[in-house]
């Protein structure tokens, strides 16, 4: 009889399914801790910021309020770049140099390139030194603002004297000259007829010989049918009458105390042929050619302005006398 084979028992899967859960649990651990110390390090990082930030409020209340200069303060002071650090002493010897060898009034703003770039307020702090050097009382020299620059002139107490050294005459001027000299100051950039209309003669004469005299140029053509030239003062007008620009011009009101304190007699206002404005501002003042600026065509002739304004004006009208017993003469 035939032995039938002892059937094999099947085999246990519990040893591994023991092996696998101790490894899901030392893996839980182990993922635990770690995210146990990342909390700790973060809760720590925080802690030790809050209290560094408590002490420095508290540092700041004990020191007091700080002002905005500290706040703004980086370190060691240094001067900011762009600016030079100027010896003022040695700028005012450079300026003073400058001032005596230029023939005409030097600009500001090229004094202060020359001096290095130096900013205004450094450049008034060499202005200042200057004045100081060459005061008004004990100095035959003065420092003077004219036509927006400096310019060395002499005491005006001294006049007689350098004059004689000279053998010069003073410029003239007709009171025909003075009244349009003082209109165009005035009320530039305008026309011959309108100085006219304003005066009540004619006013070539006048004209002429302010222009001839570089005191009154053409500055462009108002834009009317005709085209008539527009006449404003020049550089040479500020430099005359020591103007350092049109704003200084008295006004009006002052003319009119001027003359009531002069005369002993009261000023009418609004008086007609001297109803002239307040003296211009800046923004009539004179440009880089020297004139004031104004409206009016800016395309120029082939001829010079001035030459084309006195052929326009004319030997015949430019008559010495104008109507009002004044001759129109130097």
């Amino acid at each position: 009889m035939e032995e039938k084979p002892t059937p094999t028992p099947p085999t246990s899967n519990e040893p591994h399914a023991a092996e696998v859960n101790a490894n899901a649990e030392a893996e839980s651990r182990a993922y635990e801790e770690a995210r146990d110390q990342t909390r700790d390090y973060v809760n720590g990082e925080v802690r030790a910021r809050e209290e560094a930030e408590a002490q420095e409020r508290s540092e700041a209340e004990a020191a007091g309020p700080i002002c905005v200069d500290d706040l703004l303060k980086t370190g060691d002071a240094e001067p900011e770049p762009g600016i030079p650090d100027v010896d003022l002493g040695r700028a005012a010897s450079i300026l003073e140099s400058l001032l005596l060898v230029s023939s005409d009034p030097l600009s500001i703003d090229k004094a202060r390139q020359i001096l290095g770039g130096i900013t205004r307020e450094q450049f008034d702090e060499v202005h200042l030194i200057l004045q100081a050097k060459y005061s008004g009382e004990a100095s035959g020299v003065l420092l003077e603002r004219v036509a927006k620059g400096l310019q060395f002139r002499t005491n005006p107490a001294n006049q007689d004297h350098v004059r004689k050294l000279f053998d010069v005459k003073p410029p003239r001027f007709s009171r025909a000259a003075l009244e349009t000299v003082a209109i165009i100051a005035y009320k530039q950039p305008l026309t011959r007829q309108e100085i006219e209309q304003i005066r009540g003669v004619d006013c070539a004469g006048s004209l002429k010989t302010l222009m001839e005299r570089r005191l009154v140029r053409v500055v462009g053509k108002k834009d009317v049918p005709g085209k008539p030239f527009l006449f404003g003062t020049t550089r040479e007008f500020m430099e005359v009458f020591s103007l350092g620009s049109l704003s200084e011009l008295p006004t009006m009101r002052e003319i009119e105390a001027y003359l009531a304190s002069s005369t002993a007699t009261h000023v009418e206002t609004g008086r007609p042929g001297i109803d002239l404005p307040p003296a211009a501002g800046e923004a009539a003042d004179q440009g880089e050619n020297g004139a004031a600026a104004g409206p009016g065509d800016a395309s120029q002739p082939e001829k010079r302005p001035e030459e084309a304004a006195m052929e326009e004006i004319g030997p015949d009208e430019a008559a010495p006398n104008e109507g009002n017993g004044n001759p129109d003469a130097d």
